[in-house]
């Protein structure tokens, strides 16, 4: 009993750390499930990605990425489904606790009830009733008596209810319970399944590791080549946002050269901020803002202007919020990008395979701008988004709603 409760504290104490105490003790049962589905979603999005012939050279780095970035995902439903068991586990003695409360009370208005009836029984003889009545001595006790019949006929109705209500209760918990113990074993099974792949992921994730840090420069090389392809189309962008801002700023002005309208939405952009759509109906972050060490290469660094999201083949990215289309660059590689302006904001979209806008083009939020490339190699369909205020980038997570 005394492991048992060390356990429970420890895991308590864990999630508390990792995940931080509103978002254990803060969340119901409800945004748990959902988040619990997301986890789960993203999952099966990553698993379709991942190549079966991983021992394929082309594609080790990339399976290795989603198959690590898949197992993170795994340990977050973990956590997700063990905080689920725990507040189920707390749920089921609370209503214990309530149903041994209605028993209990069910067997106090029983024996209240069945002292009535013999009382009533001893007592059933309507001109005992009526005799009781009029040996009255006065009216006054007379009337006192009738009334007296009249409260017991009351009460006796009252108990019936009061013991047809605790039976509803009672039936009502323990459909309650059955569902609630049924939720704990659903869970409880999915947990043990998440686990054993989650142990058989591990190995495989070790001897891929191993494979790629035995032959580590030529990975090293191929992150390189990645990191100068997007780099290339990072500078063009930057460079457009940054003639734009030099020349106002010549003009000696402190921000674009606004009409009313613009500066409305560039105003309206701010006040979203942290609430603004995302650029893909459906996505997973595989790759966060800023610089950072790759996931696997660790000699190797990932410098990210903006996020990269992977999606599913055949997706359409749309615009964040209303602006016009400030400039769109057409790459050799079909991995064309489009640039929006939101007043002084600009929101940056790479990867197109298709263009459905034009320069120059009002864009309405949500609206659909064009086709994302789905790497022939890899499998993989990604969004490049990045946000730019004033020439600088800004980390898209502080801006889009729960990314």
């Amino acid at each position: 009993m005394l492991i048992n409760k060390t356990r429970f504290f420890l895991t308590i104490l864990f999630l508390v750390f990792f995940l931080g105490e509103d978002a254990l003790f803060g969340q119901s049962k409800e945004d748990l499930e959902e988040k619990r589905k997301e986890l789960v979603s993203d999952i099966n999005q990553i698993e379709k990605l991942i190549d079966n012939s991983i021992n394929k050279k082309r594609t080790l780095l990339t399976n290795l990425e989603n198959l690590k970035f898949k197992i993170d995902l795994q340990k977050k439903l973990i956590i997700n489904i063990n905080t689920q068991l725990n507040i189920i586990v707390d749920d089921i003695e609370k209503k214990n606790i309530e149903l041994n409360q209605l028993l209990s009370k069910q067997e106090k208005v029983k024996e209240d009830y069945a002292l009535m009836i013999l009382n009533s029984y001893k007592h059933k003889s309507k001109l005992n009733r009526i005799m009781f009545v009029f040996s009255s001595i006065n009216f006054t006790q007379a009337y006192k008596r009738l009334q007296y019949y009249k409260q017991y006929i009351k009460y006796k109705d009252k108990q019936i209810k009061q013991i047809k209500a605790n039976a509803l209760l009672i039936d009502n918990a323990l459909k309650v319970l059955d569902e609630q113990k049924n939720n704990k074993q659903e869970l409880i099974l999915a947990n043990e399944k998440i686990k054993l792949n989650l142990d058989k992921e591990n190995l495989t994730q070790g001897k891929m590791i191993v494979e790629i840090r035995n032959d580590e420069k030529r990975f090293a090389n191929q992150i390189r080549i990645k990191q100068n392809q997007a780099d290339e189309i990072d500078k063009k962008i930057e460079k457009i946002i940054a003639e734009a801002t030099a020349r106002v700023r010549k003009q000696g002005v402190a921000e674009f050269n606004l009409t009313a309208e613009a500066k409305l939405i560039s105003k309206k952009f701010a006040e979203n901020k942290g609430k603004l759509p995302w650029p893909v109906e459906k996505g997973i972050v595989i790759l966060n803002y800023g610089k950072q060490p790759h996931p696997i290469v660790r000699t190797t660094t990932i410098q990210s202007n903006g996020v990269r999201i992977l999606t599913s083949a055949n997706q359409e990215a749309r615009a964040i919020f209303t602006g016009k289309v400030y400039s769109i660059i057409i790459s050799k590689g079909g991995n064309h990008a489009i640039l929006i302006q939101h007043g002084d904001f600009f929101s940056v979209y790479k990867n197109f395979s298709e263009i459905y806008v034009k320069k120059g083009e009002p864009i309405e939020t949500k609206q659909v701008i064009g086709k994302l490339n789905k790497n022939k190699s890899t499998g993989q369909t990604i969004l490049n988004f990045s946000i730019f205020k004033d020439g600088t980038t800004q980390n898209p997570s502080s801006w889009i709603y729960k990314m």
